[in-house]
């Protein structure tokens, strides 16, 4: 595979550098190609086992003009790889504008076909901030909101960091454990394959729920109990230690039921946790706060890092 993408990578730059070749080169149905241009932004462009304090999944699309065929060569590839993707996700990251922006996985798939008969390809771009994430402290995270501890001190010494992002990261540590040296990880094959909600998790039945450990993902709402600064609390002795292996849980079940119904082999690549929150609009009291979980899958290779050194896809220059 690693072969075929240097390949495939060398003819993009060759016709790059001939504009005037019109034809010639391979053909592609709109699918191989997507999977093709997937394959060299993620090998290229995105970083893997870095830390993030902030990740963002945004999509946009761009058309690939197909021949009577439904077919694209790799003059016309070229265009869109350079002149339509890459652009695209520049300006994707142009849009979130993290201090420290990194790209983290790209999801290309065709979503459908124009009027012309050209395809309809979405860009999905995860997109991080890169930072060092503190493993632990005194108390315990609060559960979400950026935060920081629950010492309740304002300014919060860990402002910026919460209970999502640090459950987040738990997870992440335990499905990459560092590569061996001189090795990194390359992913391809993305699948954004959904958002996943407490409510498909339930530990308890309702009338045993008390806002404590009730769902494989954090979930709290006053009509189980009171939500009060201890159940916003994730705590470092308790909570922590109970809520990591619970999403990891759902990942596992998530990938492989994803896997059982498409005929698959897909592997975990990524995932964001987010903090979700309602307040009562006279109390100003929380009525109910939880996280949801996206996840993605793929294929991850190991691949020397002398040969594919990542490069920053903010100032690539074509």
């Amino acid at each position: 595979m690693v072969a075929h993408i240097l390949e495939f990578k060398d003819r993009m730059a060759y016709y790059r550098e001939n504009p005037n070749l019109k034809t010639g080169g391979q053909l592609y149905t709109a699918p191989e190609a997507v999977l093709e241009l997937e394959s060299l932004l993620n090998f290229t462009f995105c970083y893997t086992d870095i830390q993030c304090t902030q990740k963002k999944f945004v999509t946009s699309q761009v058309i690939m003009p197909l021949d009577e065929l439904e077919k694209i060569n790799d003059p016309k590839l070229t265009e869109v790889y350079y002149d339509r993707t890459i652009d695209t996700i520049q300006a994707q990251m142009g849009r979130v504008n993290y201090p420290n922006m990194k790209l983290l996985l790209v999801d290309l798939e065709v979503s459908g076909m124009d009027s012309n008969g050209d395809a309809i390809v979405s860009v999905g771009a995860l997109i991080g901030n890169a930072g060092t994430i503190p493993i632990s402290n005194e108390v315990g995270w609060w559960y979400g909101e950026d935060v920081g501890d629950c010492t309740g001190e304002d300014p919060n010494y860990y402002n910026g960091v919460d209970a999502a992002i640090e459950i987040e990261n738990e997870v992440l540590n335990t499905m990459f454990p560092a590569p061996p040296p001189g090795l990194s990880r390359k992913k391809t094959n993305i699948k954004d394959i959904g958002i996943f909600e407490p409510s498909g998790y339930w530990l308890k039945p309702e009338a045993q729920r008390n806002n404590n450990k009730d769902s494989k993902l954090f979930h709290a709402i006053e009509d189980y109990s009171v939500i009060d600064d201890d159940v916003c609390c994730v705590s470092i002795d308790d909570e922590m230690l109970f809520y990591p292996p619970q999403y990891t849980d759902v990942i596992n079940s998530e990938e492989e039921d994803y896997n059982d119904s498409h005929g698959t082999s897909y592997q975990f690549t990524n995932c964001i946790v987010y903090d979700h929150h309602w307040v009562h609009p006279i109390t100003g009291e929380y009525t109910k706060i939880w996280h949801t979980m996206q996840i993605f899958l793929g294929h991850v290779t190991l691949v020397n890092t002398y040969d594919w050194p990542v490069e920053d896809i903010t100032t690539y220059e074509q």
